[in-house]
């Protein structure tokens, strides 16, 4: 008897002490791969019009919200100050993703990343290309929206003449 109360008790013990993840199925990785896509097309469109309150629009306004560029370290509130005003002294850009992919660590957080490329024309008339560039969104369901509460980006840029920018 006591030998069966211990296995009672060891089952037990195991049973709550270990959690079985279950794997997310090819149907919920499309769902879910479909939404983030939308959120993430939505932001690059938002650039290309140089909209900038489309653009920070799926950015989680949070104290722990992290945003890499470049080498500098940014909260929410650096990317308003810093990104807003740049997004002023633009005419509009072209990003042109050339390859995304998508990881998913459960069903409320994926890892999106992009190699893409940038030509930014300017209101005085230059214009940059930023080739190569890389981008690291995590996006997490937030209130049954897709939220970017972290991201990555490096880009490479140059200075273009006027000409070869059109």
């Amino acid at each position: 008897m006591k030998k069966l109360i211990f296995l009672v008790l060891l089952l037990t013990t195991y049973s709550c002490g270990t959690k079985t993840n279950n794997p997310i199925s090819d149907t919920e990785k499309e769902k879910i791969q479909g939404e983030v896509k939308e959120v993430a097309n939505a932001f690059f469109e938002a650039c290309d019009q140089v909209n900038f309150d489309k653009a920070i629009e799926p950015f989680y306004d949070s104290p722990d919200f992290v945003y890499t560029y470049n080498g500098s370290i940014l909260s929410y509130k650096d990317c308003v100050d810093i990104f807003k005003p740049s997004f002023g002294t633009q005419i509009n850009q072209k990003n042109t993703i050339l390859d995304e992919k998508y990881a998913f660590l459960d069903t409320s957080t994926v890892l999106y990343t992009a190699n893409f490329k940038i030509i930014s024309n300017f209101k005085d008339g230059h214009s940059t290309l930023a080739d190569p560039a890389a981008l690291l969104l995590i996006f997490k369901k937030i209130d049954d929206k897709w939220r970017i509460i972290y991201g990555a980006e490096s880009t490479v840029e140059k200075i273009l003449s006027s000409e070869s920018s059109k």
